[in-house]
């Protein structure tokens, strides 16, 4: 049981990162603010971090991670649709903010209906939802 629970909050602490570099790889083409691309490249590099310990920790399970390629399609066509009339700065961090406060719910989600998980995986997807309300804070600026 015990495995299992780990191996969940792994997953979806890589698939949370996973998606955080997905929608900022679709939007950085879309960002002509220097200071708010630097954020995004920032925060990027950040989320990679995240996704390569998460993917470490499955692998210590035997499991490799596979990469979502309907959910990153899915994330790039609702970016597009979203972006289609408005590419401002505002706007596109108010995506990500939204972006970052759905990660948080949705590891804590996972953490809440995996409670008995070791050390490493708790406390990763603890220090993803950190980041993710430190990176809501610092974009609030752009709005």
């Amino acid at each position: 049981m015990h495995n299992y629970q780990e191996i969940n909050v792994l997953k979806e602490t890589r698939r949370n990162a996973s998606m955080a570099v997905n929608a900022i790889d679709a939007l950085m083409g879309k960002v002509y603010n220097q200071e708010f691309a630097y954020e995004l490249a920032s925060q990027k590099n950040r989320f990679q971090e995240f996704e390569r310990k998460a993917e470490a920790g499955l692998w210590q399970h035997g499991l490799m991670a596979r990469k979502a390629i309907l959910d990153k399609a899915m994330l790039w066509g609702a970016i597009q649709a979203n972006t289609m009339l408005n590419i401002s700065t505002p706007h596109v961090a108010d995506m990500m903010i939204q972006g970052n406060t759905r990660g948080i719910a949705e590891l804590m989600k996972v953490k809440h209906n995996n409670k008995n998980t070791g050390s490493f995986a708790n406390e990763l997807a603890e220090e993803l939802m950190d980041f993710e309300e430190e990176n809501i804070e610092r974009l609030k600026r752009f709005l």
